[in-house]
């Protein structure tokens, strides 16, 4: 397992890593001493103990901040796959009522040409009637 020496507060320490997480051992090593470089100012003023926990309560400060900002992120992931279902609920709603309205259209078509078939019987039974109605009133003139 190879070893990787590092200079932190002028001590030198040796951390063994995996081949394949080299990379990240670098990234991390010079986040830290970032996050140390912010307290270059109390170096020889509090203990360089002091100063890890300050470094540290840092490095904890951003994790929460991350554990906050995913906590959020899955919230509002939920949020929108909430309302993902409920626009498809109301799609499916709004394709079964334009079926309805279509089987409604084609029933009231129907319904016109039964209405229209109605008035044009009901026109020639008023003609017919007529027609009976004068030769009433003609059978009576001649009778008369």
């Amino acid at each position: 397992m190879p070893t990787h020496k590092t200079e932190i507060l002028g001590s030198i320490i040796e951390i063994n890593y995996e081949e394949n997480e080299k990379n990240k051992l670098l990234k991390i090593i010079s986040q830290f001493n970032d996050r140390l470089s912010d307290f270059k100012n109390l170096q020889g003023k509090i203990s360089d103990n002091k100063i890890l926990f300050l470094t540290a309560l840092k490095a904890e400060d951003k994790i929460d901040d991350l554990i906050n900002q995913i906590a959020k992120n899955k919230e509002n992931h939920i949020k929108k796959n909430e309302q993902s279902l409920y626009q498809n609920e109301l799609t499916k709603e709004i394709i079964k009522l334009k079926d309805k309205v279509k089987e409604l259209n084609i029933e009231s078509e129907r319904l016109a040409n039964i209405h229209s078939i109605a008035f044009e019987e009901l026109d020639k039974i008023e003609i017919q009637l007529n027609n009976f109605t004068n030769k009433i009133f003609s059978l009576r003139k001649n009778d008369d």
